[in-house]
């Protein structure tokens, strides 16, 4: 098998696979986290003013057609990551069904200069795990440190013909609604409203303001990602408005009929908004299409016991090549952690 590897370090050089990162994505990317308009416009936004940090894409080629693309960066410490990694509900390679792990063999010590691994919110069926395991001397630890949930929704079924939902699940569906009848219901996109900024910082402002976000949430460079992302077409917006005043969004990732509820924002100027606002969102969107629904990474409860959606685990996977580098590593890890209990504990 002829296997050709190229690194992307440079991002102008990036914007020039964009054809073929798309054919692979749309035939075998599993999340918008993995489109090309996500991976380039999250590093354009957010990374490229960060000097320390340097883009890594690897594309592998099969006969001249791209097989798989590993959208990753190097960190200041020399640590191999996703991009935008904590901040992607989803993180994975696009590979294509004709390529086999096992075969791949790339050592990613020897092709970068890097001191460790550190790839997270990804699934368990990962690439990765079968391409370290073809070298010896490494070392390595994984976790399930994270879940995520989604559902299917059969066209024009949610939600009274939800095969899972008893009563209890419909009629709570119900209340919510009554509780949000004087709201209304808009789907912003690119085709029919422009990227409404100053609404979106009125919004944030107030709820800053409430103590319900801090102040380092959607900064500019967030705001302009999701502006960006607007304008491409692979976000869209679901609005809540009272009296013609935004009163809750959900900036919400597309790939075809897959839509994934990334960001939420909402005052509490009714009860159960945010629930209302995904309530309408799937209603509607499920009206043309069957569709499937992400709730994104962790399982709120709120999510969880109003929509019933289907749990699936993400993992997170780190390696090092030296052994005192990786004790360090564990022994940190271990007592962030204990730190984190004790503080849920004292404060519960």
């Amino acid at each position: 098998m002829s296997i050709k590897v190229s690194i992307i370090s440079k991002i102008n050089k990036l914007r020039t696979y964009k054809k073929q990162w798309d054919n692979l994505f749309f035939s075998f990317g599993k999340s918008a986290f993995q489109s090309f308009e996500f991976i380039y416009f999250s590093w354009l936004n957010e990374f490229s003013h960060l000097k320390d940090n340097r883009i890594a894409v690897i594309i592998i080629k099969k006969r001249k057609s791209i097989v798989a693309i590993l959208p990753l960066y190097i960190d200041a410490y020399k640590r191999l990551r996703f991009i935008n990694d904590e901040h992607s509900d989803y993180c994975d390679f696009i590979y294509s069904d004709n390529i086999k792990a096992s075969n791949l063999k790339l050592n990613f010590f020897n092709l970068l200069d890097i001191k460790s691994i550190h790839l997270i919110n990804t699934p368990q069926d990962f690439i990765y795990s079968s391409i370290t395991s073809n070298f010896n001397n490494l070392y390595n630890f994984s976790l399930n440190n994270m879940n995520y949930s989604e559902m299917i929704l059969k066209k024009s079924t949610f939600p009274d013909e939800i095969i899972k939902y008893r009563s209890k699940e419909k009629t709570e569906i119900r209340r919510i609604k009554k509780n949000n009848t004087n709201n209304d219901f808009f789907l912003y996109s690119k085709d029919n409203f422009i990227f409404p900024s100053n609404e979106i910082s009125e919004l944030r402002n107030e709820i800053i303001s409430l103590k319900i976000r801090d102040e380092n949430f959607l900064k500019k460079e967030r705001l302009m990602l999701l502006e960006n992302l607007y304008n491409s077409g692979r976000l869209i917006i679901s609005v809540i408005k009272n009296q013609n005043k935004i009163q809750a969004l959900s900036f919400i990732l597309k790939k075809s009929n897959q839509y994934t509820f990334w960001i939420d924002m909402y005052n509490y100027s009714t009860k159960m908004l945010n629930l209302y606002n995904y309530i309408c969102f799937m209603e509607h969107i499920q009206s043309f299409n069957d569709v499937k629904i992400s709730f994104g990474r962790g399982l709120y409860d709120y999510k969880i016991k109003n929509f019933l959606p289907d749990k699936k685990k993400l993992f997170a996977f780190y390696t090092y090549k030296s052994c005192p580098n990786f004790l360090l590593f564990r022994l940190t890890f271990q007592f962030k952690n204990f730190i984190k209990s004790a503080y849920k504990i004292i404060f519960k």
